[in-house]
């Protein structure tokens, strides 16, 4: 009989971060030597955050899911993603649909009703900030629905049992410093909350959960810099604390684990600015790949030519939906660059980068490789070199006793 779950995603650490600094990280290497490593588990096309958590949370590929980027088309503009674009039912609504109860403490592209306990993810706000600064847009209204959610009594006496606080810490989050700082603490402190609810005697079926910082840190300190080496072991404690809880309330062995980032990571060198090599068009960058959405066919013909001049080449855009593949078109950058539009006052085409690390690059690329590791009393001991992107929610399904044969993908394993 399957037993519950805890999942654990840690934003942007790559697969190879992991293999060559597996010392830095013993809770998450007690996983692997109890249970089961994928050693590179490949990334989503477009290999960024939200389509990564889609991914996660439904076993399909991003053009069926409908989340192919960090933002996506409406037809009018680039916005971003929210979890009403997710086209297919989502892990935690299956988990409700089959009578079991999750919490998501944190996790993003989940929405509300399919969750019997949400903690909103804590960069919500920086969402809704960020489509509030022109329009708001159908992203505005969705992430503000997500970000209201309050847990509800049993949450705040969990939490206050547990001698925890149930709310996220006060921090002045004016400047980018404080900002960050708030993230480090709400990323810790929602460890917490998961450790205390599944300890807890009324504990959910399945509990999902992000570390977001480790993302962060990389692109502005650098690929296995040493504060990104430090932001990683905070990420690998945070499950410490809560494998932990578990022991100390005798019910490690109720619990399966799984731990997995939502991409990789990698350095880049330079940056290509859209903004100035195609300026007016409609475009919206992805890391090392960049979405454009041309008026007609011939301002396309006009962009891919400029851009060719920087290395840029067109990529299949089998990862749009297919009946939005007229509309937009995907672009790769060379290696070793990126494309960005936040660099202010930018007047040449190519620019030192503002995020020296950074994920999204040429699908297939090795560095957007990320892993993953299973423990519990469902997981099987041993591992495999690699595994699709699609068959990671199969693999949860299966561990949490759900049925798998509607994926389009067999799980990694099955659970025992």
């Amino acid at each position: 009989m399957a037993n519950k779950l805890i999942v654990m995603m840690v934003d942007g650490i790559a697969a190879d971060h992991y293999a060559t600094d597996r010392g830095r990280f013993p809770h998450w290497m007690s996983l692997e030597a109890r249970g089961f490593r994928v050693e590179r588990l490949h990334s989503e096309v477009l290999g960024t955050s939200l389509p990564g958590r889609t991914s996660i949370l439904t076993g399909v590929t991003a053009d069926v899911s409908g989340v192919y980027g960090n933002k996506i088309w409406d037809g009018n503009e680039f916005r971003f993603a929210d979890p009403d674009d997710i086209c297919v039912p989502t892990l935690p609504g299956r988990v409700k649909a089959a009578g079991k109860r999750s919490a998501v403490i944190g996790f993003g592209m989940v929405r509300p009703e399919d969750a019997d306990l949400m903690v909103p993810p804590w960069w919500t706000g920086t969402f809704i900030e960020r489509s509030r600064e022109t329009e708001p847009t159908p992203a505005d209204s969705e992430w503000m629905r997500v970000a209201t959610q309050v847990p509800g009594e049993w949450f705040v006496e969990l939490c206050a049992a547990a001698g925890i606080p149930s709310k996220l810490p006060t921090v002045d989050r004016t400047d980018e410093q404080g900002r960050l700082f708030f993230g480090m603490l709400s990323d810790q402190m929602m460890a917490d909350w998961v450790g205390v609810i599944a300890a807890s005697d009324d504990a959910p079926d399945l509990i999902m959960l992000e570390f977001l910082v480790t993302d962060t840190i990389q692109h502005y300190t650098g690929y296995k810099s040493d504060l990104s080496h430090w932001i990683a072991g905070q990420a690998d404690m945070a499950l410490g604390k809560i494998l932990a809880r578990l022991r100390a309330a005798g019910v490690e062995n109720e619990w399966n684990i799984a731990v997995m980032s939502d991409h990789g990571h990698s350095a880049v060198e330079k940056s290509l600015h859209p903004g100035v090599i195609i300026p007016g068009v409609r475009v919206q960058c992805e890391g090392g790949s960049l979405l454009v959405a041309p008026h007609d066919a011939a301002e396309l013909a006009d962009v891919t030519s400029k851009l060719a001049e920087f290395g840029v080449e067109p990529y299949p855009n089998d990862c749009i939906p297919a009946e939005m593949r007229d509309q937009v078109a995907v672009f790769v950058a060379p290696p070793d660059f990126s494309f960005e539009t936040e660099i202010e006052d930018a007047t040449e085409p190519i620019v030192p980068p503002k995020a020296i690390s950074t994920h999204g690059l040429r699908p297939g690329f090795m560095g957007d490789d990320r892993f993953a590791l299973f423990a519990g009393p469902n997981v099987p001991q041993g591992g495999v070199p690699e595994s699709k992107a699609v068959q990671v929610a199969p693999t949860l399904a299966s561990l949490i006793g759900l049925p798998v044969t509607d994926f389009p993908e067999a799980p990694i394993f099955t659970a025992s």
